[in-house]
């Protein structure tokens, strides 16, 4: 439900602007850039966007996923490689060896989080923290913000987009009714 509400361009915006505090009012500007069977397996990410030379990608999670970071890697790995490709179709092979710098765009990285586990307002998840062996200043990092979209947590995101806010509510609807009926009849309770 999360990818689906949030590829409408419009609701994608809103929810860039709370995440960024920024008040940006032109969805058009923003490139939804989704991968699809991003993993091998039939795995996608949530919500990838180009919008004013930052990349981001957001994932919306329910449990508790500390390969966020590996997960994101590969996810903006194809991503980068799908950018070359379109900046210079007729020579990619030769984009990347070139003398000159090829300028990509910033990647930032975010899940929302509402599980069921207790978790802080907003925590960072790092790459290096898979590493079997630990270093000081990892050659490779990787950060994702992880925040906490629980009811009660970061009133002041949800305040700045309605969308993800009303997000919110039909999940914690979900599980309470939930708690008395079926998965398939706690949904169709909740969108009621």
């Amino acid at each position: 439900m999360f990818r689906c509400i949030f590829s409408d361009k419009k609701n994608l915006l809103s929810l860039y602007n709370a995440v960024n505090g920024t008040h940006h009012d032109n969805p058009d500007e923003l490139e939804i850039r989704k991968l699809d069977n991003a993993i091998y397996m039939n795995v996608k990410n949530d919500v990838s966007f180009l919008f004013q030379f930052r990349l981001s990608l957001y994932e919306h999670q329910s449990t508790v996923n500390p390969n966020m970071p590996l997960r994101d890697l590969i996810y903006i790995s194809k991503q980068y490689q799908r950018y070359i490709e379109e900046a210079h179709p007729e020579k990619v092979a030769l984009s990347i060896y070139s003398s000159s710098l090829m300028k990509i765009p910033t990647p930032k990285f975010v899940v929302f989080y509402n599980g069921a586990e207790e978790m802080p307002e907003r925590y960072e998840r790092k790459l290096s923290d898979a590493y079997q062996l630990p270093v000081k200043d990892p050659a490779l990092e990787l950060k994702v913000l992880v925040i906490n979209i629980n009811h009660g947590m970061n009133q002041e995101l949800l305040a700045a987009c309605q969308i993800l806010k009303e997000y919110c509510q039909y999940v914690e609807k979900v599980r309470c009714y939930r708690r008395d009926y079926s998965i398939e009849e706690a949904v169709e309770r909740a969108v009621d």
